[in-house]
Parts: structure tokens; C-alpha cells; sequence
């Protein structure tokens, strides 16, 4: 029965898969995808009713019927059909604000939609502000880092006023400079009370200014915070706005003073409260049952309000999602854990984040270089020694490559400027400490270095240092821009240099941090463009927006996730200098912020996947991928924490991180040729389409076999999911349902003299031998692995290779990878053996020969009907 199920779900798949692309609806497709996967079991015996069964099952599975989901929910109840987007058709906030991004602000129709389109998801997720009732709604909005989330909840402030709700309170970061700069864009995009200085409107009252019926007061400026005074009486029947920030002292006088208000005036309005980096101070990490204060503040802020909305906004959800589900107080009421909604903002289009900056493709074809610029020991060690505060007489001078970063700086300033990008902004950041005399240090000494720099670059054009700018130039920035995507266009040294000459000299130092006067205010700089370089720590890292960053100089580690996502300032919107981007950190930074790319990955898509299948925020434990040393938020966040098991299905899995030792690349030469003799009556050469790779396949390979040669073969410890005993132990425990009994196993063979020039390379597993081993890591790693205790080579599976073994004219038209893994019979993996070519240079400090090369191993996994979850951390409050 079970090979007749597998058949059934084949032909399915592949049918429908086809069709889906030409016919005029899924539905339509499926239908005949069913009919022609019943003719093909028609001469087995199958009851109707399991027929019946296994369609309905297909149905779900491939999402027969489900909508094109543009913005995931999760909801604790159905859609609330008391909002409807045409309860907006000529509303006057949300039509003003829409008007003004796309007039003013020139967006394009497509972000408006979006925007659009996801705030309407968090409305219907609200509770309906005319109703006398109370209600309660609290729910969690993720978004991506530096990614436009301010503008998303500025659209649901304008819709909520819309709609009947009086008292909106933004809760805005720790610090006065965010605050600041969220009332100030609240103002220009809510309010419509902004001026310039010759008293022109700006922002939305642009589009058209308030009338009496369409005022909003506030108890905030851009100035002034709440405080222990009040201000005056207000009367919050009326539209208001308040932008606090998450301190103690300003949110017990909040607290205080709408008590006040709610007993003078018998108030019972709807409010909605919007919490702004919501995983920073809102989330309770006391150790008993009394609430720390800002978490405690907030609740109880919360219950002065019978109708009340509360809506968290995040690019790193973890703490939040990690909130004790049950958690609730007498005088605080409930905790703040999502129960109601959560959303997922979709990514915006030129949105620029950690997938796109840290290798995590899985197509060793990828043609984008890298952005990366690793650290050396000089670098290093400068601030390797400073570990606390009064270390900073440690730093005596700029060391090698954060020179070398400033002149990239001011290269990409230049650039920017023939591309015809003059006049925008431009931002380098440089964090390397959290202490402040640290801080000082370094900008004092990358002012001195900075002005060396630019009076070379005035008067003595054959200087060391104009000579360095231009070595870079054609060295790393020309090479670069070539390799990316599109065509770029390309300027002569002569033509830069002239360009340098002059936007050298608007460049400034500013220290961003308690201690300094220097204030990254880009708003005052609108018409001609800042261009800055910015050295600090903690308060650049979160909710500031550094315009136009494209350099960052970045050392300082963290082993929390939320902190580490929060600190890459250099995520976010960079059309048309993207290939001028660098960031110059050390090999062990880059690859946290590499696993942390793929963990946010695979939550979103696991958050896809939960909200097609209707599931609710107190039905579904969130999963988080783990990490060897690094924890997903502070310990006290993660009391909630519980560790699951490992699934691979719908995966390709690579090894592309290996020890570097030749211990360990003999080792598996030895595992690699024992297991590959065994099999050698069985291979078949055999070449794919008009390709030039040829592969030695073998199939129906049992399981037994292959386990026992990933139980042998070595992968590198910390190397993320590419672990062989993990792998082990999931194909060990889906062997047992009837799942990856029989495998595909293919040795890769090298291509003669491609690309890299490099001649062929032999290799012989004792009588098996093979013309040239594969190459890989080329261009990837342009560093030396002397001294590393690892070797990273990227990817090594190239195009389509996983899919081999596969009805090549079946899946010619289809892009989507994890469809067409679908396609692979739950019963047979597909593993693949590459035998690395060694003259590469990531290889180079090691000894090979043609009877001892590296391997590398990548599976292919189909899906699985295992119902267990990964290694992945999990809130143990949901059931």
C-alpha cells in the first residue's frame, strides 16, 4: 500500500506542478493532476475511500485552493469582520499619508500596496473601536532590521484614527535619540504640524493640512518627553499621540497621569499602544513573580484602559516569542506574549539583509562576490586587548584595515557621486567597544588619520595614500563591480580621483554616544546630503538609522542573537551602490551572523507555513534554529526555552566548513574510498543534459550502507546543521516509518580546465579512480587559511545537481527547489560526493596528493511524514 501511496503522490506532484503554470487556477490543475494520478494506480487494488483520502491529503499539501498569502498571520480567532479596507475609500489619514509617500515621498505604487496590504492584516487583528464591549488584543508584527517598519506602523497609526481609535502611545527605545527622531517622523507623517524654517509645511501637510475636525494633539515634542509635570488637561476624547520613551520614571508619570485623566473625566476610550523595538526592556525578565518595571509599567498601563490594543513591532522576535504564554499578575494583568496575532511583514523589494550580505545560498553558481572584508591579526589584536572600561589608552593608533576601510569609504562616497547618486546621504559606521573613553579614543585617532588622508588626497596626488586609494580601487572595487549582477557602470582612475578631490572635503568624524555633543541629524542635511563617519557603540546599534551606510568597521561580538541582528546597522536599502557596501569584521562574527541569517530564514518560513495551515498563536510553538554557542536572547528571557529534535525534510544539506587539519581531510579520504569500493560494480558514468560534469551514480543503495559511511564521515563540530551524527540519527529514525530506505549515490566528477584555469586533478579511491576532482571555492575565499582552525569553502552543490536523479523533462520549467524536492519519493535520499580539487587556494597551507584530496558531501532530502520538529528552541508554554 505504501508504494502504491508514493506512486500516487509522484504522479500528483509532477502534474500538477506543470500544469499549475498554464491552466487558469490551481484548482483546475489539480483536478486533472488527480485524475491522471488515479489512472496510474488504476491496476492496484485501492479502496475508493483511500483514493478519496490520499486526494485530500494532496490538496492540503500542496496548498490546493489556499490564497497567495502576501502577508502571513497567525490569529487567535477568525478574520474580525468589523474592518474592512473600504471603511478607508476617502478617509483622511491614510488617504493623506498614501498620497504623500507616493507623491512626496516618490514611492513606488508596489511598496504603498504593501504597506497597505499588511496593515490592513494588523486592523482586522484589532478590536473594533466603536464597540462598547471591552476587548483586549496584544499581537507581535516581525519585520526585518533597518527594513521600514517605522513607515508600517505610521500607516496604522493613520488608519487607527481613521477608524474611531482616540489615544495611540508609541513606545519608542531607551534612548532620547530614537525617541526623537520617531516623534519627528510622526509629526511630518501623522500629525501634519510640521514647518521649515520658512515656514513651508512638511511631510503629509504637504498633501493637505488639518482641518478642525482632523486635529491630533500631542504630550510630546520632538523636545520634550513625558514628565513628572503635567503639561495641562487634555481632553483624550480627542484624537492624541504620545511618543515615550521605555524608562521608569517617564512611564510611571504616563501611567499616573492617565490614571488621573480616567478618574477626572470618567474616560473610556479605545486606545492602541505600538511598542517599537518590542524584544528591548518590555519583555519581564524578573526571577520570581513580580514583573521587572518597564515590563510591569507597560501592563499596567494597559489596564487603565477597558478597550485596549497592544501591538509589538521586531526584527528579532525571539524574546517575545518566548514569553510565558500563562504568565498574569493581579495588579498587572496578563504578560505581553502575542496571544492574539502575529503578522509577518513580507520583505521589501531592494531590501538588502543578512541573506544578502553572508553567503547562504545553497547554489554554488551564485555569481555575487563577496562584501566581507575579513580582519587580520594587526586589526585583531588592537582590540582584542580592550575588554573593559579605562582600556582605551590600548588604542594607540588606526590600525591597517580600518585605514584601509576609510578610503573605502571615500571611494564609494566618489562613486556614488559620478553614478549620479550626488547629494544622498553617506554613512560609515565604525563599533568596535561599548565603553565610551573607547570610543573617544578611536575617533580621535580616525580624525587625525582621516585628515592625513584628505590633505594627500589636495595636494600630493603621488602620495603612499592616494596611491593605496587608487591600488583599492582597481584592486577591490573595480573586480567587484564587474562580478555583480547587472551592468554597472565603470569609471578611469583619472575621473575618480578628480571626484575625490572634492567630496573628500565634506566628510565629518562625529563620536555617537552620551558623552559627545555630535548628533546624527540627517534631516538638517536633506538638501545637500551628510556624509559622516559615525564611531560608537550601543546607541547605534538598535532603531538609529544610519542613511546611506555602505562601510561599517565592525569588531565587537555578542553571543545573544536579538543583540548581534540588532547590531548589523548595515542591513537596509542600498539600490545602486550595494556592490560598494563592505564590512570589515572578523571570520568568527561573520559566520554568527551567517547562522543567524539562516535561522531567520527558516523562522519565516516556518511562519509561512503555519499561517497557510490557519494555526493560532497559542495552537503553535514557534521554532527557532539553535546554535552551538550562541543563545537566542539574554538566559533571563529564554526561562520559557525548551530544545527540540532535528527534521531535514524538503532540504539539501553541504558540507562547506571543514577542520583544518589533514587528520581530518584523510580521515574521510579513507571512510570516503572504503564506502565508494564497496559500491563500485555498481556505478554507471553517465553525463546530465549538455553538461560537461560527469557522475558515477549508483542507485537503490540501502540504508544500512549509507549510515554506515555518514556515521564514519567526519563533519566540523560547530558547522550549524551539517552534522553527521544529527543526520544519523534523523534518517535512523525515518527509516523506521518507511522513509529513505534506499538511496541515490552520485561521485561528482571535476570538469577539464573550466573557469579557474586550474589543470586537472586525478584521484583514485584504490581501484576506483575518477579523471579530475571538482572545483570549488575560487572565488570564495580570496584569504589566507594559514593559522585558521577552519576552512570555508561555500557552497559546493552548483545549478541543479541535487536533482540528478530526477525526470530531468519533468522539472526543466520549475525554479522553486523545495517543489521539486517534493517530487523525490519519500523512500530514497540523494547523496552526492564531491572530491575537491586541492590547488585552490582555501587548501593551499595543506599537503594532497591524487589518493588524498577533501570531500565534500551534500543530501538531498525528500519530505518527510516524521512529526518532530528540528533542533530548534521552542516557548514550553505552548501546548
Amino acid at each position: 500500500m505504501n508504494e502504491a501511496r508514493g506512486l500516487f503522490e509522484q504522479t500528483f506532484a509532477t502534474n500538477y506542478m506543470n500544469l499549475k503554470s498554464f491552466l487558469s487556477s490551481q484548482e483546475k490543475a489539480a483536478e486533472q493532476a488527480l485524475e491522471l494520478a488515479r489512472l496510474v494506480i488504476q491496476g492496484q487494488i485501492v479502496e475508493a475511500s483511500l483514493i478519496e483520502q490520499w486526494s485530500l491529503e494532496m490538496y492540503m499539501k500542496y496548498n490546493v485552493n489556499f490564497d497567495i498569502i502576501k502577508t502571513p498571520v497567525l490569529r487567535l480567532e477568525e478574520v474580525s469582520y468589523w474592518y474592512s479596507p473600504k471603511l478607508l475609500l476617502g478617509a483622511f489619514f491614510w488617504t493623506r499619508y498614501r498620497d504623500y509617500l507616493i507623491r512626496i515621498k516618490h514611492w513606488d505604487q508596489e511598496a504603498v500596496d504593501s504597506i497597505d496590504d499588511s496593515t490592513n492584516e494588523i486592523m482586522r487583528s484589532l478590536g473594533n473601536p466603536n464597540e462598547i464591549h471591552s476587548f483586549d488584543k496584544r499581537g507581535l508584527v516581525l519585520g526585518y532590521v533597518q527594513s521600514g517598519k517605522t513607515a508600517n506602523f505610521t500607516g496604522l497609526i493613520n488608519k487607527a484614527y481613521d477608524v474611531g481609535y482616540k489615544l495611540v502611545i508609541v513606545l519608542s527605545g531607551v534612548h532620547n535619540d530614537l525617541r526623537a527622531q520617531t516623534q519627528l517622523r510622526l509629526d511630518e507623517e501623522v500629525i501634519g504640524s510640521r514647518v521649515d524654517r520658512e515656514g513651508k509645511p512638511v511631510g503629509v501637510a504637504q498633501i493637505y493640512t488639518n482641518t478642525a475636525d482632523h486635529i491630533i494633539s500631542t504630550w510630546t515634542t520632538v523636545e520634550r518627553d513625558i514628565s513628572s509635570e503635567p503639561t495641562g488637561i487634555f481632553n483624550l476624547n480627542q484624537r492624541t499621540l504620545m511618543v515615550v520613551k521605555k524608562n521608569s520614571i517617564v512611564l510611571e508619570s504616563l501611567k499616573n497621569q492617565l490614571e488621573y485623566q480616567k478618574n477626572l473625566f470618567s474616560l473610556d476610550i479605545p486606545v492602541l499602544i505600538i511598542d517599537d523595538e518590542a524584544d528591548q526592556a518590555s519583555v519581564d525578565t524578573s526571577k520570581d513573580e513580580d514583573p521587572k518595571t518597564i515590563n510591569k509599567l507597560i501592563r499596567q498601563i494597559l489596564e487603565v484602559f477597558n478597550r485596549k490594543c497592544y501591538v509589538g513591532y521586531t526584527a528579532t522576535p525571539f524574546a517575545n516569542l518566548l514569553i510565558s504564554a500563562e504568565a498574569k499578575t493581579e495588579d498587572e494583568g496578563k504578560d505581553l506574549y502575542p496571544k492574539d496575532f502575529l503578522v509577518g511583514l513580507p520583505k521589501p523589494k531592494e531590501y538588502c539583509g543578512p541573506e544578502e550580505f553572508f553567503n547562504v545560498e545553497e547554489d554554488a553558481d551564485d555569481p555575487r562576490p563577496s562584501l566581507i572584508r575579513p580582519l587580520k591579526n594587526a586589526d585583531i589584536e588592537v582590540f582584542t586587548g580592550i575588554k573593559t572600561k579605562g582600556d582605551a589608552d590600548k588604542f594607540e593608533e588606526v590600525p591597517p584595515q580600518m585605514g584601509e576601510s576609510i578610503l573605502a569609504f571615500l571611494l564609494t562616497i566618489a562613486v556614488r557621486n559620478l553614478r549620479g547618486q550626488r547629494n544622498k546621504h553617506n554613512s560609515m559606521l565604525i563599533h568596535t567597544s561599548r565603553f565610551k573613553d573607547v570610543q573617544s579614543t578611536v575617533k580621535d585617532g580616525v580624525d587625525k588619520v582621516f585628515n592625513e588622508i584628505t590633505m594627500q588626497i589636495q595636494y600630493n596626488e603621488n602620495s603612499k595614500i592616494v596611491k593605496a586609494i587608487k591600488e583599492l580601487y582597481e584592486e577591490d572595487v573595480i573586480p567587484t563591480s564587474r562580478a555583480w549582477p547587472g551592468k554597472i557602470q565603470e569609471f578611469n582612475w583619472e575621473e575618480v580621483y578628480q571626484e575625490l578631490r572634492e567630496s573628500s572635503k565634506k566628510v565629518r568624524v562625529f563620536e555617537i554616544n552620551g558623552n559627545s555633543k555630535d548628533a546624527l541629524d540627517y534631516h538638517r542635511y536633506k538638501e545637500d546630503g551628510l556624509n559622516v563617519i559615525a564611531v560608537g557603540g550601543d546607541k547605534l546599534s538598535r532603531g538609529l538609522t544610519l542613511e546611506g551606510l555602505s562601510i561599517t568597521y565592525y569588531f565587537r561580538n555578542t553571543l545573544m542573537y536579538d543583540t548581534l541582528m540588532q547590531m548589523g546597522r548595515w542591513f537596509g536599502y542600498r539600490k545602486g551602490y550595494m556592490d560598494l557596501c563592505r564590512i570589515y569584521t572578523t571570520a568568527e562574527i561573520a559566520s554568527n551572523f551567517e547562522h543567524l541569517a539562516i535561522a531567520m530564514i527558516e523562522l519565516r518560513r516556518e511562519f509561512d507555513r503555519l499561517a497557510k495551515a490557519k494555526k493560532t498563536p497559542l495552537e503553535y510553538a514557534m521554532k527557532m534554529l539553535s546554535h552551538p554557542t550562541m543563545t537566542l536572547t539574554s538566559p533571563l528571557k529564554m526561562r520559557n526555552a525548551a530544545v527540540s529534535n532535528i527534521i531535514y525534510g524538503l532540504t539539501l544539506q553541504q558540507t562547506r566548513i571543514y577542520d583544518n587539519k589533514e587528520t581530518f581531510f584523510s580521515h574521510n579520504m579513507k571512510v570516503t574510498e572504503n564506502f565508494i569500493n564497496k559500491l563500485s560494480s555498481q556505478f554507471t558514468k553517465t553525463y546530465i543534459g549538455s553538461g560537461k560534469t560527469g557522475y558515477y551514480i549508483a542507485r537503490e543503495v540501502e540504508a544500512n550502507s549509507v549510515l554506515k559511511f555518514l556515521s564514519e564521515y567526519k563533519t566540523r563540530q560547530d558547522a550549524d546543521k551539517v552534522d553527521s551524527s544529527k543526520i544519523v540519527n534523523y534518517i535512523q529514525q525515518v527509516n523506521e516509518i518507511g522513509e529513505l530506505l534506499y538511496w541515490t549515490v552520485a561521485v561528482v566528477e571535476g570538469e577539464p580546465r573550466g573557469k579557474s584555469g586550474l589543470e586537472k586533478f586525478p584521484v583514485q579511491f584504490g581501484e576506483f579512480k575518477i579523471d579530475s576532482a571538482v572545483v570549488r571555492g575560487v572565488k570564495a575565499e580570496e584569504y589566507n587559511n594559514q593559522g585558521q582552525d577552519k576552512i570555508d569553502i561555500r557552497a559546493i552543490v552548483a545549478s541543479r545537481q541535487e536533482f540528478i536523479d530526477l525526470d530531468q523533462d519533468a522539472i526543466k520549467n520549475m525554479k522553486d527547489k523545495k517543489e521539486i524536492r517534493m517530487l523525490r519519493r519519500k523512500e530514497n535520499g540523494m547523496l552526492l560526493i564531491y572530491p575537491l580539487h586541492p590547488k585552490v587556494k582555501v587548501f593551499e597551507s595543506l599537503s594532497f596528493s591524487e589518493k588524498m584530496v577533501p570531500i565534500g558531501i551534500a543530501i538531498s532530502f525528500p519530505d518527510s511524514e516524521l512529526d518532530v520538529s528540528k533542533i530548534y528552541e521552542v516557548n514550553k508554554t505552548i501546548k
